[in-house]
C-alpha cells in the first residue's frame, strides 16, 4: 500500500552543514513523499546551493518552510522570558534555552499545515541506513521504541493531561515519529482545555505547567508525550516496533568520510545513525569502525557491543 506523507526535518544552518556529505542519502533513502525542512531563511539559502543543478531529480521533493510561519520563534521566547525571569534578573534570555523546546512546538503545530492522514518527524542530525519504511504491509503505521528513561518527561505528560502516564516499558524517542495528523490535534486541544495552567496557545501551557527548576532540564518529550497518548486514546491505530538506531555513530565515523560501503554494513544492523552536535571521533576509535577488515569479520552490532564494554559511564545503546 502506498502512503505518500510529509517528512519534516527541524533544522538550524549549522545542523544542516553537519550532514552535507550525507545530503543526498536523507533525500534518497526517507518516504517519498515531500521532504520538507523547517527553520530559518539561512537554511533555506544552503538548500537552494545544494539542489540547483540536481540532475537525478531526487530533489525535487525537497521543500523549506520558515519557522515563523509555523509558530513564531518571538511569540514562545517571550512565554519562556516570562518564565525564568525569576532566574534572569532582568538579563536577557539565550534562544537556545527556547530552541530546544520551540524545535518540538514546531512538529506539533505542522499537524495544522500540509494535507494528508500523517506526516513524520526525523532528527536533521540522524541519517538512515536503508530505506525508512513506516507501514507494514497491511498498511498499519508503526510507531517505533528505543531505551530511554527522563522522569521529567512523564511529570509533565501528567500536568499538562491528568491520567496521561508512562505505559509501556519502552520509550518512544527513536529520532523520528510518524504523526497521526488528527491525534496531534486532538492531543493538542486536550493540553488547550486544561483551565488549570496558565496560557491559552499549547506551547504556553506547556512552558508554564514546567517548574522553575526543571524548565533548563528539557522537562517535556514531543514523542512520549504523543506516543502515550496514543496509547491512551487509540491504542490500536499503531503497531509498535523496535528501531535500531546508533546514536553515537560521530564517535566513530567522520560524517565527512563515511562511505557506501559503511552503510551497507551498517544497514545490517541499524536502520539510522547519528552525528550529534560536537561530537567527534575518538582518538581510540580512529580505523576501528571504518576498517575494512574488522568489517569482513564482526558486525555493526559485535562492534559496537565490543565497543561500549569500555564505555565507563553516560549513554549506551541497548542491543
Amino acid at each position: 500500500m502506498d502512503h505518500n506523507f510529509d517528512t519534516l526535518i527541524v533544522i538550524t544552518k549549522p545542523d544542516l552543514i553537519r550532514i552535507k556529505s550525507n545530503f543526498m542519502r536523507v533525500v534518497k533513502w526517507l518516504p517519498k513523499g515531500r521532504l520538507i525542512f523547517i527553520g530559518s531563511p539561512d537554511v533555506k539559502e544552503v538548500l537552494d546551493e545544494w539542489t540547483k543543478g540536481d540532475e537525478s531529480g531526487l530533489t525535487s521533493r525537497v521543500g523549506f518552510i520558515n519557522e515563523n510561519d509555523v509558530i513564531p520563534f518571538d511569540s514562545v521566547h517571550i512565554v519562556m522570558t516570562a518564565k525564568m525571569q525569576p532566574l534572569l534578573k532582568r538579563r536577557d534570555l539565550p534562544r537556545g534555552v527556547t530552541g530546544w523546546y520551540y524545535q518540538q512546538f514546531l512538529k506539533m503545530e505542522y499537524s495544522r499545515f500540509g494535507e494528508g492522514e500523517y506526516y513524520m518527524s526525523w532528527d536533521g542530525d540522524t541519517v538512515p541506513c536503508k530505506d525508512v519504511v513506516m507501514f507494514n504491509e497491511s498498511g498499519v503505521p508503526f510507531l517505533d521504541l528505543k531505551h530511554e528513561y527522563n522522569e521529567l518527561y512523564f511529570t509533565t505528560m501528567g500536568r499538562l493531561i491528568p491520567g496521561l502516564k508512562k505505559f509501556i516499558e519502552a520509550s518512544f524517542i527513536s529520532e523520528h515519529m510518524l504523526f497521526k495528523r488528527d491525534i496531534m490535534q486532538q492531543l493538542i486541544a486536550k493540553i488547550e482545555s486544561n483551565n488549570a495552567i496558565e496560557g491559552e496557545k499549547f506551547y504556553e501551557k506547556i512552558i508554564n505547567c514546567i517548574p522553575l527548576e526543571d524548565i533548563q532540564e528539557n522537562g517535556f518529550s514531543e514523542f512520549e508525550t504523543y506516543g502515550n497518548f496514543v496509547c491512551l486514546t487509540a491504542p490500536y491505530i499503531y503497531r509498535l516496533r523496535e528501531w535500531h538506531s546508533f546514536r553515537l555513530a560521530g564517535e566513530f565515523f567522520d560524517p565527512d568520510t563515511i562511505s557506501d560501503d559503511d552503510y551497507d554494513w551498517l544497514s545490517r544492523d541499524f536502520d539510522a545513525i547519528s552525528f550529534e552536535k560536537g561530537m567527534t571521533v575518538r582518538e581510540d576509535h580512529k580505523n576501528l569502525f571504518d576498517n575494512k577488515e574488522y568489517q569482513s569479520k564482526l558486525s555493526a552490532r559485535q562492534m559496537l557491543m565490543i565497543a561500549q564494554e569500555e564505555f565507563k559511564d553516560g549513554y549506551k545503546e541497548k542491543l
